[in-house]
């Protein structure tokens, strides 16, 4: 039998889009809902501390005493796994070949007969130790800078002043540097090193 469409009447588009967009928000609203909270209880799972579970309130039970732990007697469990005990001794650092007086003040004055360097300061960069030796020489104390190589692979720029066999000369210097700010470490010759 044959069917007449033309009178028939038409379905509109609006009514088809808004029922799927209803139908495919509800779905989608449900999962995330679920997500979320299966999130938030791993969550709360993730906050609970490991071992929780096994410690009991043993307090609030009438009667019950805390026992305490056996003392273990294999040392090796309780020995702490440190490298350094074992890598210091066997390391050596050759810092310099002056020996290094106690600095317990540095306004103190020196009365001990030998010579004597001060060394300003230490650097990586040639420019700082340069920068140092200008200020000294402002200052009208004559510096020099030497190039020390530390263990094989550290350059550092010594900036040091003197030597001074007159304790004289070298007290006067000392209160120069100090009175200007400048720190420095005072170093006594071996008597092999002096020339």
């Amino acid at each position: 039998m044959t069917r007449d469409y033309k009178h028939r009447k038409r379905k509109s588009g609006r009514d088809k889009k808004s029922a799927s967009a209803s139908d495919a928000i509800l779905p989608f609203l449900t999962g995330l809902s679920i997500g979320l909270f299966v999130a938030f209880i791993v969550y709360l799972k993730g906050l609970s501390y490991p071992g929780d579970e096994n410690v009991a309130d043993t307090g609030s039970i009438p009667g019950t005493t805390m026992e305490k732990p056996e003392a273990s007697t294999d040392s090796t469990a309780m020995t702490p796994q440190f490298d350094f005990y074992r890598i210091l001794p066997d390391m050596k650092v050759n810092v310099s070949e002056w020996e290094a007086e106690d600095k317990q003040d540095s306004g103190t004055l020196t009365e001990e007969k030998g010579v004597y360097i001060l060394q300003v300061g230490s650097f990586e960069q040639y420019e700082a130790a340069d920068e140092v030796k200008a200020r000294l020489a402002l200052l009208g104390i004559s510096a020099d800078i030497q190039r020390v190589v530390i263990n094989g692979k550290d350059i550092r720029h010594r900036v040091r002043v003197g030597p001074y066999r007159e304790q004289k000369k070298l007290n006067e210097t000392r209160q120069r540097l100090l009175a200007n700010g400048l720190d420095f470490m005072l170093l006594k010759l071996n008597i092999n090193d002096v020339k």
